[in-house]
C-alpha cells in the first residue's frame, strides 16, 4: 500500500490540479480493501482522480475502469452560469483527453480501462461497485445519480464531488442518493462519501 500511495503522489500533478491528495489516497485506499470489480467515474478531464483509482485496481490484480467524459465544450457549457460557461467554452477539451489517454499509456492502465467518450446521458449505465460523479453540475448532475446511482451494488460506494457548486443540483443529487438507499460516510475534498445500504 506503501508502494501505491508514492506513486499516486509522484503522478498526482500530471492530472492537473482537480483532485487533493487526500481524496486520491482515500479513493485508492477503498478500491485495495473493497476490491470492486468495477469502477465508474463521470466526468475524468485529464484523470486528476482516475487514475489513482486505476493505479489501485492495477495493484489489486482485478477489475476494470470506466472513463465516462465527452471531453467536448458544447456538453460542458450546458447550464452553466456565465463565469463558468466562458471558461469550459474556451479551454481545449481534445486536449486534456489527449492528455488523459496519454498517461493511461504511459503508467500501463489501458488494459484495465474503458474510455466511453460520450455524455452520461448517451451511455448506458453499468453495474460498478464504486462510482464516482464529478461531471456536469447542473441538472445533470442529478440525472446523473437516479441513473449511475442506481447501478451500485449493496455495500458499494458512491463519492460525490463538489456538493456546494452554486445552483444547488448537485446538493440536491446528494439529497436523491439518500433516497436511494446511500447513507454518508463522511466529506471527502469538496464532496461527500457514501456507502448503498439498501435499495432505497
Amino acid at each position: 500500500m506503501k508502494t501505491l500511495l508514492a506513486e499516486i503522489e509522484r503522478v498526482l500533478p500530471d492530472g492537473g490540479s482537480w483532485c487533493e491528495l487526500s481524496k486520491a489516497s482515500t479513493l485508492a485506499a477503498l478500491i485495495v480493501g473493497l476490491r470492486p470489480q468495477t469502477v465508474v467515474e463521470l466526468g475524468v478531464w485529464q484523470g486528476g482522480s482516475f487514475v489513482p483509482m486505476a493505479l489501485a485496481l492495477k495493484r489489486n490484480g482485478a477489475g476494470r475502469a470506466i472513463a465516462i467524459d465527452p471531453w467536448a465544450s458544447a456538453a460542458s457549457v450546458v447550464d452553466q452560469n456565465e463565469t463558468n460557461a466562458q471558461w469550459w467554452g474556451s479551454t481545449d477539451h481534445s486536449a486534456a483527453y489527449r492528455k488523459f489517454i496519454g498517461r493511461l499509456e504511459v503508467l500501463d492502465l489501458t488494459r484495465i480501462v474503458d474510455v466511453w467518450r460520450k455524455t452520461s446521458d448517451e451511455c448506458d449505465p453499468p453495474e460498478c461497485q464504486l462510482l464516482h460523479i464529478d461531471g456536469n453540475h447542473g441538472p445533470t448532475a442529478i440525472r446523473d445519480v437516479e441513473r449511475f446511482a442506481a447501478r451500485v451494488t449493496i455495500g458499494g460506494i458512491l463519492c460525490l464531488d463538489d456538493v456546494d457548486w452554486s445552483g444547488g443540483h448537485v446538493r440536491a443529487a446528494w439529497a436523491r442518493a439518500q433516497e436511494m438507499g446511500f447513507a454518508d460516510i463522511g466529506p471527502i475534498g469538496t464532496g461527500m462519501l457514501m456507502q448503498r445500504r439498501s435499495l432505497g
